[in-house]
């Protein structure tokens, strides 16, 4: 259902799923490359043809929104040919029908304030992980909609949407609130009904066709161990180095390649270098 004359690629198999889903929340990503800013840009005009339709796209900097391949120079490249009107000075386009789509930011966290009265159906952030949970949470309560059968826009879905890669500061959150499910017995009926809201569509390179994927395979290769598990593979669950120790430093090995040599071994010494002096000690 998208607008052609808005929307020039095809969706992937997996982009459309994202298109698809009636969630209210629904996360796409995992590794680099998988297409995540142009199935957001999909999915804010889906509805540009509805009067009253508002949709809002959000990343971490206004510089972050504008550089090259990014939201809004993505956006001109679809939309400047088009019947629809940019406000360079409001950083949104208005369409014949009424609907808006607007680009904003949430550099600090005071920053989502800027939108407090505002109602969207649609709000998608690019780059989810770069962004405290709480600015989400807060943005959610401007997902409303007028009631009524005759309110503009009373038929269109609310949705909030949002894509990343594994890693940043919101890592964490992000990983509890869309990869991470309870066990079952764990799980009350009413966390059930919160993850029912929501949906994980991972994403890869192959869904990507507009990108030169041998060629940036070969870049992600040379990143350290961590961000390449990341980037290459969307592995939620490797972790990052520490202050203490770096992972290069270890010569990993399976246990079927250590030397038979357990008779040798007399002694194994460990310590906490986090532990209190006790002469320090309260």
């Amino acid at each position: 259902n998208l607008p052609e004359k808005y929307v020039p690629w095809k969706p992937s198999p997996h982009q459309a799923a994202f298109l698809l889903v009636p969630h209210k929340e629904a996360f796409y990503g995992g590794a680099a490359g998988g297409g995540k800013s142009i199935a957001l840009l999909m999915a804010a005009l889906q509805y540009v043809e509805v009067p009253g339709y508002n949709a809002l796209l959000v990343r971490k900097t206004f510089k972050d929104l504008s550089q090259p391949e990014a939201l809004i120079d993505i956006s001109k490249e679809w939309l400047t040919n088009t019947d629809a009107k940019w406000n360079q000075s409001e950083h949104m386009w208005t369409f014949p029908s009424g609907a808006v789509l607007k680009f904003g930011h949430l550099e600090a966290e005071s920053d989502k304030f800027q939108y407090q009265g505002a109602a969207y159906h649609f709000i998608g952030f690019d780059e989810l992980t770069q962004f405290p949970e709480g600015s989400f949470t807060y943005l959610m309560s401007r997902c409303r909609r007028r009631s009524g059968k005759d309110a503009l826009g009373s038929d269109i879905p609310l949705r909030i949407r949002g894509a990343a890669n594994p890693g940043g500061v919101g890592h964490e959150w992000v990983k509890r609130r869309f990869i991470e499910l309870p066990e079952e017995e764990d799980i009350t009926e009413e966390e059930v009904a919160k993850f029912n809201k929501r949906i994980f569509i991972p994403s890869g390179l192959q869904d990507n066709p507009h990108l030169d994927q041998v060629e940036y395979r070969e870049m992600l290769e040379g990143l350290d161990a961590v961000t390449r598990a990341q980037l290459m593979n969307g592995d939620w669950n490797i972790a990052g180095d520490g202050n203490m120790f770096k992972r290069e430093w270890f010569d990993n090995r399976l246990i079927s390649e250590i030397p038979r040599v357990v008779e040798l071994i007399r002694k194994v010494r460990y310590w906490d270098l986090a532990s209190t002096d006790e002469a320090k000690a309260i």
